[in-house]
Formats: structure tokens, C-alpha cells, sequence
């Protein structure tokens, strides 16, 4: 790592190839986040130039981390990228939140993936630590997509590992582990048995999910057992927001309502005291 240009790095996790440093970048003036290579063999080397090369393509999705630097020249090379002081979504499996939240979220992540796989690329490793909590201006959560060390690109077919299935034990879909090939819908499971986690505290299938009846009924659709039954990521991030916005209508509708009911009570109630002072009167 420089240290003349990141200063002050500070331990801050590790993985399962790389460390991870929160550092002061004096060029730039802004705290990053340095992944630093753990151990240099060749095959941990091309991992992580194939995640310095899949991040560099997807610079402008608004929901992958953003890559400022990298260098393979240091005894332990490393990438410099963007850091969240709130941290990965791995907490909220134990601290589990509102289903809309959680739906919120899954319209982020889905539109990342939307992006990644209609460019013929591919994650292979989603999972809560991967993905890091930002805040948005208005406040709100923005959540990023941050690890593309087994990820696939398109047109680099030689790096297509489709018969050697990785990824993390647990987030693997069962039918690429079968059958030798990861595809898209690979990545939609693993995001289902994500957002199962953080739902319910655990990946089992057959916990009851939270939610309106369509957020129950799209994530049980992300781990169908028959591929062709997934929706597509595109397909995903529109009916959550299909599915957030009817929740978002019908609470309104319940609000008003209820504003009404107080309101016929207030009537109701002004309407008895003039009664009753109309009676004192006589």
C-alpha cells in the first residue's frame, strides 16, 4: 500500500483471499477502503484482476461500489474503492428489519443486477457481507454491490468458469452445483436466500416470509427450484416496485381513513357538547 497516499490504515475485516483497510487518501481527501491481497499465487491474482477489470466495466452502475485505483506492481497488490462507514448488510441477518426495508434494498440490488446481466455479466457471490450500506441524500439507505472476485464477463469467454460451480457455501444455487453451470437466475437465488436471511434470520426455505402477499410471493419465486420459474433481475426490480408502491398506496388509504374516522368523531363529538350546552341553556 502507498503509505505516503493512503494514510492512516486501519484494519477493518478480512475475507477469504484479501484484507480489507480503512485508509485517508491525501490526494483526494476522502476516506477509502484499500482490498488488499492477502497471499499473491497466480490464481488469487487473477481473481483479483478479474474483480479490478469487473469493476472498472460497471463504474457508472449506481449500485456496484465505485473502483478509485489499484495496484498488481506492490508486494501485496491491492484495490482502492469506495468506502461505507455504515457498513455490510451482514448485521441485519441477526438485526432483522421491516419488510419494506428490506423490499428497498432488494429494488437496489435488482437494479444493479438488472445492469450486470443485461451486459451478459455475472456476481457468483452475492451474499450480506458482500453488499455495503450508503446513505443517500435524502437520508434514505442506498445499498451497493461490492465483491466481483468470482464474477464472469461476457466477452471473456476463457474466464467463463461454468464447469467449476464457486461462491460461498450455503448462497449456491443447487441447480448450478447439479448441472456445472451458473447463470443468471444463480444470482437471483443467491439474492433470494439474502433476502430469506434478513427476513427470517436464517436460509432455510421454508420459514414463513414477512410482507404483502406479492413480496411473499417474489421471493419464494427467487428460490424456485425449476430455473425457468426465477424472475429475471429486471423483471425482479419491477415488481418490488410495483409491490412497494401498492404498500405505499394502501397505508395512505388506511391513514385517510383513518383521519376520516377521527374526523366523524370530532363532528359526532361537537355535535353532542352543543347539544348538551344547547340543554344546560334551557
Amino acid at each position: 500500500m502507498d503509505n505516503t497516499r493512503y494514510l492512516g490504515a486501519e484494519f477493518v475485516a478480512s475475507g477469504g483471499f484479501a484484507k480489507v483497510y480503512r485508509a485517508f487518501d491525501n490526494w483526494t481527501r476522502r476516506w477509502v477502503a484499500v482490498k488488499e491481497l492477502s497471499n499473491s499465487n497466480p490464481e488469487l491474482l487473477r481473481r483479483f484482476a478479474r474483480e479490478r477489470d469487473m469493476l472498472t466495466l460497471h463504474v457508472n452502475n449506481p449500485f456496484v461500489v465505485d473502483i478509485f485505483d489499484s495496484n498488481f506492481s506492490d508486494p501485496h497488490p491491492y484495490l482502492v474503492l469506495e468506502y461505507s462507514d455504515l457498513g455490510s448488510l451482514q448485521k441485519y441477518v441477526v438485526n432483522r428489519q421491516d419488510w419494506r426495508r428490506v423490499a428497498a434494498w432488494l429494488l437496489d440490488i435488482a437494479y444493479g443486477l438488472t445492469i450486470i446481466h443485461e451486459r451478459g455479466d455475472l456476481v457468483r457471490d452475492i451474499k450480506p457481507s458482500n453488499l455495503l450500506r450508503f446513505r443517500r441524500p435524502n437520508g434514505r439507505d442506498l445499498v451497493k454491490i461490492a465483491d466481483f472476485g468470482l464474477g464472469q464477463r461476457s466477452d471473456h469467454p476463457w474466464e467463463m468458469m461454468t464447469t467449476s460451480v464457486f461462491g460461498t457455501k450455503g448462497y449456491i444455487d443447487p441447480v448450478a452445483l447439479q448441472n456445472g453451470s451458473f447463470l443468471p437466475a444463480s444470482d437471483i437465488y443467491a439474492l433470494g436466500i439474502t433476502i430469506r436471511e434478513f427476513l427470517t434470520g436464517c436460509r432455510s426455505l421454508w420459514n414463513a416470509v414477512p410482507g404483502s402477499s406479492e413480496f411473499q410471493r417474489i421471493v419464494w419465486a427467487m428460490t424456485d427450484s425449476r430455473v425457468e420459474n426465477r424472475p429475471t433481475a429486471r423483471n425482479l426490480y419491477e415488481r418490488i416496485g410495483n409491490a412497494l408502491q401498492a404498500e405505499k398506496a394502501l397505508v395512505a388509504n388506511v391513514q385517510e381513513r383513518k383521519a376520516e374516522g377521527v374526523g366523524w368523531l370530532l363532528a359526532g363529538a361537537a355535535v353532542i357538547v352543543g347539544a348538551c350546552v344547547l340543554a344546560e341553556g334551557k
